[in-house]
């Protein structure tokens, strides 16, 4: 049984190497997926900048470049000796919704 299973394994780092050899060495955790994901959210966000930049605003490129602002808007809490000022936002458009799932499925393969 060991030799079947540690054959197994070899199959698969060889199909990594071969297919994606920057991900040879690449530990699968919660942290690395959370990079990836920041990557292709960061990577759509840039495409649609360039999209925005080069086109005359078409419908097409609006349909890619429209964003959606989730999020709560700040307030503050005053406390005399403290104030604190608490919000979050996200803003994402299409191309960036396409750069995360693109950088999931990456994440998977490697």
């Amino acid at each position: 049984m060991l030799k079947l299973n540690s054959l197994t394994m070899r199959r698969k780092k060889d199909y990594r190497t071969r297919h994606c050899p920057a991900m040879v060495g690449l530990r699968k955790g919660p942290g690395m997926l959370m990079l990836f994901i920041l990557i292709g959210g960061f990577v759509g966000t840039l495409l649609s900048s360039i999209l925005r930049a080069a086109t005359a605003g078409g419908p097409i490129s609006e349909f890619f470049i429209q964003e959606i602002s989730p999020g709560l808007q700040p307030f503050t809490l005053d406390l005399v000796l403290v104030s604190l000022t608490l919000g979050f936002s996200f803003s994402f458009n299409l191309l960036s919704i396409l750069g995360i799932i693109l950088a999931i499925y990456l994440y998977k393969q490697a």
